[in-house]
């Protein structure tokens, strides 16, 4: 059926130039196009969702993403025809299932996909999910048609699945149900939430490539943390992380109040209630992109699924009931870099989820044994470097999910003005680092002491800048005698 609707402000399809243009195209060609999904479901005024919230507030890269269901010709026909006469590029995305796309150059983003069944109809009643099952036909400016009900689940703010079938037909829909009901500050409803838990292994047929958009577009918001209890509660978690099937086993101890796999889920939820209190500079480094859609944040929070993933291989009980991990954390990051490898993570969402599990103890044992030498801490920030702000994420969202009697009263509040101080000392410590000149460089170091080019003149100077940072060594005589010194202490045994 066809409902009237309010479209918002500069959001109705006829505004659009790019929407206007091809429909006159489509008029030449004698195809019968209808605007589809995201940006119906998104221009209607008279429904307080979150991508309308972000309409209105004047970011318009949505509105540039237009997605046209073609009936009538051939939609990658017609895709071709659109790169030419609007100076596009063209981007073949499925020949085989009349799929294609068209970039232009300002960013905007045209997909043309045949309608299933020939029809508008028949193509509605394929799609995921009711909220997106709407079409906007040129013919009737001023309404949508909604098969599925789409309009009050939007009101309602619900996530229903047109049908079981579309699960099937995709698997991928089980993780955007939940990546949709984060978007859209929805609620799952109930059938379809037991459709996605029965169905959800069919994620194994997937590829990683478009997981991962998924999975990265599902923790870059601000219910990450709701959301991944959602996605371990229905199984899903498991299904994309096997990994963490094991995590089920390790039981609660005098430190966590948790179960293991319980405890790595709640770390993102503990990430999240911390962010408000972090300082900006935090925050800009959060939002940096590691890849194309994938935030240093986001990143960080999947770092926080899995930092203790090693703990099954390494733990232990001794006879005083005393639960050991010894090198978790190390075996963590041979596991994490296998994931990288099955997930085909790009080399910088590698390396950064790598490390942040690799080092998530590091900021805590600094406090083992009392407060930190100055040496000790700028080590740690000379070693963690750029990825200070999140390895600092990772760690007091490790403390907030760790509850346990063994790290409680004092010894808990010591630990967290300790995470805190080193926190706000990063930035004291970049400030001071951008004001100090070498003393020497490397080819003063091989000049000195007759050395070719190699890793023995990288630790050296590492060294003294470390030095230098402390005030150890002020000046070139200094940093000379502090070379030579080193040197012979340590290569010329």
């Amino acid at each position: 059926m066809r409902s009237k609707v309010e479209f918002a402000p500069g959001c109705h399809p006829l505004e659009n130039p790019l929407v206007k243009q091809v429909l006159a195209h489509a008029r030449n060609c004698s195809v019968s196009t209808y605007i589809v999904g995201g940006y119906v479901r998104d221009s209607i005024a008279s429904h307080d969702n979150q991508s309308f919230d972000v309409a209105k507030s004047g970011d318009s890269s949505r509105k540039r993403d237009v997605d046209f269901a073609v009936a009538g010709g051939s939609a990658f026909d017609f895709a071709q025809v659109i790169s030419i006469e609007m100076d596009g590029h063209f981007v073949p995305l499925d020949e085989a299932n009349d799929t294609a796309r068209v970039v232009f150059d300002d960013g905007s983003i045209v997909d043309f996909s045949g309608c299933v069944g020939g029809s508008i109809e028949a193509d509605l009643k394929r799609r995921d999910f009711t909220v997106n099952a709407l079409a906007w036909d040129s013919f009737y400016p001023d309404y949508v048609l909604d098969l599925a009900g789409g309009l009050k689940d939007l009101s309602a703010k619900t996530i229903r699945a047109v049908s079981k079938q579309c699960f099937l037909d995709d698997p991928l829909r089980v993780l955007r149900t939940f990546r949709f009901a984060h978007q859209l500050d929805a609620q799952i409803e109930p059938a379809t939430l037991t459709w996605v838990k029965e169905l959800s292994e069919g994620l194994k047929s997937v590829a990683p490539e478009r997981i991962n958009f998924e999975l990265f577009e599902s923790l870059s918001g601000p219910t990450a943390g709701h959301l991944t209890k959602q996605l371990a509660s229905s199984g899903v978690l498991e299904v994309v992380f096997p990994e963490l099937i094991d995590c089920r086993k390790v039981t609660p101890n005098s430190y966590h109040h948790l179960g293991l796999f319980d405890h790595s889920v709640i770390t993102v939820h503990e990430l999240d209630k911390r962010l408000p209190d972090l300082p900006a500079w935090m925050h800009a480094s959060a939002r940096r992109e590691l890849s194309s859609g994938v935030s240093r944040l986001s990143a960080a929070r999947l770092a926080c699924i899995l930092h203790d993933i090693g703990k099954p291989g390494t733990w232990e009980v001794t006879p005083e009931g005393k639960h050991t991990f010894v090198a978790h954390d190390k075996l963590g990051a041979q596991m994490t870099a296998l994931i990288a490898a099955r997930m085909r993570w790009s080399r910088p969402i590698e390396r950064f989820v790598t490390r942040l599990v690799e080092l998530h103890l590091r900021p805590g044992q600094l406090f083992h044994q009392g407060p930190p030498t100055p040496k000790a801490i700028n080590r740690f920030y000379r070693t963690v470097a750029d990825d200070v702000p999140e390895l600092m994420m990772v760690a007091f969202a490790d403390l907030g999910a760790t509850c346990g009697a063994g790290l409680s009263g004092e010894n808990r509040e010591n630990l967290e003005a300790g995470l805190i101080s080193l926190m706000h000392g990063y930035r004291i410590f970049l400030e001071e680092i951008v004001t100090l000149k070498p003393l020497i460089g490397g080819h003063d170091i091989m000049q000195l002491l007759q050395l070719n080019p190699g890793p023995i003149v990288g630790e050296l100077l590492k060294a003294l800048e470390e030095a230098r940072d402390l005030k150890e060594v002020v000046d070139r005589a200094q940093a000379e005698a502090f070379v030579k010194e080193l040197y012979a202490q340590k290569y010329c045994k």
